[in-house]
């Protein structure tokens, strides 16, 4: 039975959020692969993250083999006591300078061969040595990071003159009905354009969010070229060497079409195409790399020279308190009824080094 929009619905709001994620997919892929997770209570949602201390670096600075200090990109990794790995060699570091981020060790430790060192040449952090009878060692403690995005209100109306509501509309029972999913699928698809391509802004009561592609920073690859799979296999493992595939994780392949295209004429053995359906009655493509086994999510929304590797269990897009999309009859407003849909989202990508971005691709 239609819906029936009268007095009585005045100022009433009804849910449209499961109507929502029930709207074309093939439009809002990633609604519909993430759907709503539970809401923020602030227009501006912050959460805390976890960082281990690095554990390797590099030289800035060559260093003949009998040298005694040792000029690296980063201190951090270190402490005195550290014991080090430069090629074959091992080293033990006994003072530290922050300032000019120089080490100073001693060479062919624990028999080791020692050898010259080169700029640029690898620096690992082994372990700390452990004294027997010695004292508890000074702590030392990484703070966590703050991360944050903004809520985005999402809102358009609908309305029908009396003449529309009037007239017999071919193949609709109920034209207000009709024209409220038409917003919906319209509000989706803004939702969907924000999550990915967002950039955060704020100006008075105005907030944008900030999108997937602005999160990832860290593992973005300009190829310049063709899409192959050796460099998405590339991408999987800097994703991999940053320790994003530690817990699992729930990664997706997102592409636009043009880089499905691309896909499809990538190694036949490299390529699996099943006949399965997932959730959402789609054909379901995977690419196997050498890190896994990744489902292709195709995503117009999307620029058409990217891909994105993103694990789903690290990305939830969450209304705020109160806020999801609701619908509110208005009533009849002279020779028209109208009535609102509203809603306010974030998105929140956790450790964003668990992600990655390929662009520039022909």
């Amino acid at each position: 039975m239609a819906k029936i929009y009268d007095a009585s619905m005045v100022g009433k709001k009804e849910s449209v959020v499961d109507e929502l994620l029930l709207l074309n997919p093939h439009q809002t892929p990633l609604l519909n692969m993430l759907g709503f997770a539970d809401p923020v209570t602030a227009v501006e949602h912050i959460w805390f993250e976890d960082e281990m201390f690095p554990d390797e670096t590099v030289t800035t600075a060559s260093a003949l083999i009998d040298a005694t200090s040792v000029v690296v990109a980063d201190v951090t990794p270190f402490r005195v006591g550290s014991v080090i790995k430069i090629g074959d060699e091992l080293l033990y570091v006994s003072a530290i300078d922050p300032g000019t981020k120089t080490l100073t060790v001693t060479r062919a430790y624990a028999s080791t061969t020692a050898a010259a060192v080169s700029s640029g040449a690898k620096v690992e952090f082994l372990f700390d040595e452990g004294v027997e009878g010695a004292d508890a060692r000074a702590a030392r403690y990484k703070a966590r990071v703050r991360k944050s995005n903004l809520t985005q209100i999402f809102t358009d109306s609908v309305e029908l003159s009396g003449t529309a509501k009037a007239v017999a509309q071919y193949g609709i029972s109920n034209l207000y009905e009709y024209e409220k999913q038409k917003k919906l699928l319209e509000l989706a698809l803004q939702v969907e354009k924000a999550a990915i391509n967002g950039v955060s802004y704020e100006s008075g009561q105005v907030r944008q969010m900030k999108g997937i592609r602005q999160f990832i920073t860290t593992n973005v690859t300009n190829v310049g070229g063709a899409l192959t799979l050796s460099a998405i296999n590339t991408l999987a493992q800097t994703v991999y060497d940053a320790g994003g595939f530690a817990n699992g994780g729930n990664y997706k392949i997102m592409v636009p079409a043009k880089q499905k295209v691309a896909l499809s004429a990538a190694d036949a053995n490299k390529v699996t195409l099943t006949r399965g359906e997932n959730t959402r009655g789609q054909v379901v493509d995977f690419v196997v790399t050498d890190f896994g086994q990744f489902e292709v999510a195709l995503n117009q929304n999307l620029s058409p020279d990217e891909l994105f590797l993103v694990d789903a269990n690290r990305i939830a897009i969450r209304p705020l308190v109160t806020r999801d999309f609701t619908h509110t009859y208005l009533g009849v407003k002279g020779d028209y009824e109208t009535g609102q849909i509203v809603g306010e989202y974030t998105l929140q990508l956790e450790q964003e080094k668990a992600h990655g971005r390929l662009k520039g691709l022909s």
